[in-house]
């Protein structure tokens, strides 16, 4: 792949926690299932609930933070504390569960905890899978306060249904114009919940052209208005790579290759979808990548070998 059109110049908004004062959110007691609340019109799911902290609460004095602990039935799960990022656990084919436990810093009085609970679309196929949970059931705990441990799972919680920059549709000519925009120094770059815009123009000749997105953690990609794929490069293959044999029986773990490496780096932009100048290419950033690496690149493919063959030889050589 070679880089072309020069250097980008991004622009960054970057998504808010919800607040349980918004429109459309949901409020009960207790956990409820993602998909059961989303309806699949979302990838995403805020879990919302206030803790409340006594000023006499010991580890305010001690310095030891308490343990916050969260069970969730997958597939990835973004812990925000009073607005901040703590932490980010995500599951896998073989086990899409996941538990978050960690030591929080919390202050005395109302504390906002935001949980935002991702599908990103592992199998639940196969005997009984309408039982087959996402999203966070719990249970949720508090460790460490003066009364022990508190029980988070039955409290009341807010639930919203995806993000303000889908709402938004940011991803679209329209949509990116209803923001103010950072750029230059204010860019935020490797924040979690970012979205990117630039414009380009069309390269020329008539290569194939991809956006290289190695540089990024995860989320979605889209040109025009038009998707062309949600990328996850920072979660790269594991496995074994060693020498590689056929013999016996056959499974998907034998002659693997790409150890250590995304599953998809480059992501193809159709010409077609293309105009002259001025096209729209807008990245949400979930997890908090670089966008001054994100590059367009086109394919080129040497011409193939030409073979001579001399009639009166019996050998053939490569021009």
């Amino acid at each position: 792949m070679t880089p072309v059109g020069g250097k980008l110049s991004w622009q960054s908004y970057t998504d808010e926690t919800p607040s349980a004062d918004d429109s459309d959110v949901l409020v009960m007691n207790g956990l409820w299932e993602q998909l059961n609340v989303t309806r699949d019109s979302s990838d995403y799911l805020w879990y919302l609930t206030d803790v409340n902290i006594a000023s006499n609460e010991g580890f305010l004095k001690s310095g030891q933070d308490p343990l916050f602990t969260v069970m969730s039935a997958g597939h990835a799960l973004h812990v925000f504390i009073n607005g901040q990022l703590s932490g980010t656990v995500y599951g896998s084919l073989d086990n899409p569960k996941l538990t978050y436990s960690s030591n929080v810093k919390l202050r005395a009085g109302v504390n906002k905890i935001s949980l935002l609970s991702v599908a990103v679309g592992l199998a639940n196929v196969g005997v009984h899978f309408e039982t087959w949970n996402t999203g966070v059931l719990g249970p949720i705990t508090l460790k460490g306060l003066n009364e022990g441990t508190r029980d988070l799972t039955k409290q009341r919680w807010t639930y919203k249904v995806g993000l303000k920059g889908e709402a938004q549709s940011l991803h679209t000519v329209t949509g990116s114009a209803s923001v103010e925009w950072a750029e230059g120094s204010l860019l935020a770059n490797k924040q979690p919940l970012t979205w990117y815009k630039t414009t380009f123009d069309v390269p020329p000749g008539d290569d194939p052209i991809a956006l290289d997105m190695g540089s990024m953690g995860k989320g979605e990609v889209w040109v025009n208005g038009q998707s062309i794929g949600r990328h996850w490069p920072a979660n790269i293959a594991n496995g074994n790579c060693g020498g590689c044999n056929y013999a016996g029986t056959f499974s998907e773990k034998k002659c693997q290759m790409h150890c250590g490496k995304p599953s998809q780096r480059w992501y193809h932009i159709p010409r077609s979808w293309l105009q002259p100048s001025g096209n729209l290419l807008v990245v949400f950033e979930e997890w908090g990548g670089d966008s001054t690496w994100l590059y367009l690149v086109k394919r080129t493919s040497p011409p193939p070998p030409i073979w001579f063959s001399d009639k009166t030889a019996t050998s053939a050589y490569l021009l």
